[in-house]
């Protein structure tokens, strides 16, 4: 993962640059990294009123931390879908049900990097649903920066 600082302009211009495209899984590390720059802008009044308070510091460093490593992630999976010609969320259930049958159900013969692919789409729904019942879901939505 690469590191830095990144603005929403410069995000847009890798994406058309390789002709990216935001997924819903690419949405939903998008949408993470909007809820972590939100909760920095709360919390920059008072780390800049209380600079020798580090914890307040760290925090507001870590929240900005983990907006950039959102960025990269959106980044990592639109790149990692383009090459694999599929989109983790919207064609997951297609990829399964053909190693379903590629192997007729028989999961201990699943190649590791396709139990890891598994994994990812597990864990992606997970978080697309978690975003949704929370109600800071960002899908279907345009997106002005994050």
């Amino acid at each position: 993962m690469a590191d830095g600082y990144m603005t929403y302009p410069e995000y847009q211009a890798i994406m058309a640059e390789n002709d990216w495209h935001e997924s819903r899984a690419v949405k939903l590390y998008l949408n993470k990294a909007k809820q972590c720059h939100r909760r920095r802008l709360m919390v920059r009044e008072a780390a800049e009123a209380n600079p020798d308070n580090r914890a307040l510091q760290a925090v507001y460093q870590e929240l900005d931390d983990k907006r950039v490593e959102n960025v990269w992630f959106a980044i990592e999976t639109a790149q990692a879908e383009a090459l694999q010609k599929w989109r983790y969320l919207e064609d997951g259930s297609k990829f399964v049900d053909a190693l379903v049958q590629a192997y007729q159900g028989d999961v201990s013969q699943y190649p590791q990097l396709d139990k890891a692919k598994i994994d990812y789409i597990e864990i992606l729904t997970k978080e697309e649903q978690r975003q949704i019942k929370n109600g800071d879901d960002n899908l279907g939505k345009k997106k002005k920066h994050y």
